[in-house]
């Protein structure tokens, strides 16, 4: 089943809350014609700058960069509360375990207290700090955020605190769960049908084949849309083969990822909300 994890902003600086107050760091600064940061200068550079408040510039190593950089004066104030929380429990020096870096991604690995004391000494844990590769520059995030930041701007914020990204999630993992049922659905009316598919609405016409929990599911598509996608399924004209076709209504709101599947499974991709063929270029095979 695929997973989509959406690392906010905050989730990504979640663990800052675990240290204590410590005096403020100073941050490294680049000259024009220094080389790139490392991954952990990356990561030791943002906290810093939080920590000192220069929030704008913290968050151009940050792949939420675009979203802030949007913002007007009014919502950078309106945000502040919030991002004071952020840098409140930084350390003077905050320690790392090492990094690793595949490509264009890296992992940076902080030094935190785990919350457990072992004879009489506060133990210590690693949490993972993910950041990507963009522009010849380590950003911390991921490449999904990054999207999701660029396409709202300055409403990246307050889309994330009505909920807006995670019920978006939701609907991704629902659709990706639907999608697989859709299939098995396919396999059962072909045996009752002389080995013949259906369209959506032939599948609704005769749910009354099926047991009753597929029923359900195929009475919530009588409209053709479900959890802000529209589905299609598409059959050959000897009704021996089909294709099975789901996108977002609203990308970037309602839903990331097109959805594509046939006999041999589904694929998905960010495709700005349009349909996406067996073979387009990027398509992902959902596991």
């Amino acid at each position: 089943m695929m997973r989509h994890t959406i690392t906010l902003c905050w989730l990504t600086l979640v663990f800052t809350g675990w240290f204590t107050g410590a005096a403020v760091a100073q941050a490294p600064t680049k000259a024009a014609d220094a080389p790139p940061r490392t991954p952990t200068e990356t990561v030791q550079a943002f906290y810093s700058l939080l920590r000192e408040r220069r929030f704008a510039e913290a968050f151009e190593l940050h792949v939420c960069g675009p979203a802030v950089a949007k913002l007007t004066a009014q919502q950078m104030a309106d945000l502040e509360p919030e991002f004071l929380k952020l840098s409140g429990g930084i350390p003077e020096k905050l320690m790392t375990s090492g990094e690793t870096v595949t490509g264009e991604d890296a992992t940076v690995f902080v030094v935190i207290p785990s919350g457990i004391v072992a004879n009489g000494k506060p133990q210590t844990t690693t949490a993972p700090i993910g950041l990507i590769l963009s522009e010849g520059r380590w950003l911390i995030g991921d490449r999904e955020t990054q999207a999701l930041a660029v396409a709202h701007g300055g409403n990246f914020f307050k889309l994330s605190e009505e909920g807006v990204f995670l019920t978006m999630a939701q609907n991704e993992d629902a659709i990706a769960r639907l999608v697989t049922q859709l299939i098995e659905i396919e396999q059962v009316f072909a045996r009752n049908n002389r080995g013949q598919y259906g369209t959506l609405p032939e599948l609704i016409a005769q749910r009354g084949q099926f047991r009753e929990g597929i029923a359900k599911i195929l009475e919530l598509l009588q409209t053709g849309e479900i959890v802000g996608h529209t589905i299609e399924i598409v059959v050959t004209p000897d009704r021996r083969d089909y294709a099975i076709y789901v996108i977002p209504k609203r990308h970037n709101y309602d839903g990331r990822y097109s959805f594509y599947a046939d006999r041999n499974g589904v694929r998905y991709r960010n495709y700005g909300g349009a349909r996406i063929e067996k073979d387009t270029p990027g398509n992902k095979t959902l596991n």
